[in-house]
């Protein structure tokens, strides 16, 4: 607490004014970075095709720059965190659930709007999620058979088909 307090310029006594414990801080930073990340994507989500919108989102569940590296850093504490600690699994599972929601809401917009094949919205979502946390994981390791743009093409290439869209990650 005190290097978050020293990091932010604020008194410990302030940071625990509006954070009991550790625990609480973490699940609040969690939250907002994760809420950041939504509002900023969304914010031109109607005037560009849902081809764009799907791989910016996909675009942030990677770690892409150093702040999503960070954002990384935080995930892979929660993972752990949960495996040992009900509110710790509850809050990941929660967080899992909004980003299933977000990609969710992504593809049903471009099936509205005739650009997406019409297919299983919630199991495209969820293999969407899970090619993510994979690659991610690899990426964040400094794994050498892997890098950003392989880790993208992989994943639209997984789903291009069934959202019948073209293979190559789409210019965000």
């Amino acid at each position: 607490m005190r290097m978050v307090a020293e990091h932010a310029g604020v008194s410990t006594a302030l940071l625990h004014y509006h954070f009991e414990n550790r625990e609480r801080l973490f699940a609040e930073a969690m939250t907002h970075s994760f809420g950041q990340t939504g509002t900023d994507l969304e914010r031109d989500a109607d005037t560009v095709p849902a081809a764009v919108v799907l791989a910016r989102i996909l675009h942030t569940m990677l770690p892409t720059d150093p702040e999503l590296r960070q954002d990384w850093r935080l995930w892979q504490e929660l993972w752990v965190r949960a495996l040992r600690d009900e509110t710790a699994q509850q809050l990941a599972v929660d967080l899992y659930d909004q980003l299933h929601i977000w990609l969710a809401r992504a593809i049903r917009r471009g099936i509205e709007a005739g650009e997406f094949r019409d297919c299983d919205v919630d199991a495209t979502s969820s293999l969407l999620l899970a090619l993510s946390d994979g690659f991610g994981i690899r990426l964040m390791l400094g794994d050498p058979r892997i890098d950003l743009a392989a880790a993208q093409a992989a994943i639209w290439r997984a789903v291009a088909g069934t959202l019948g869209v073209p293979d190559a990650f789409p210019e965000i």
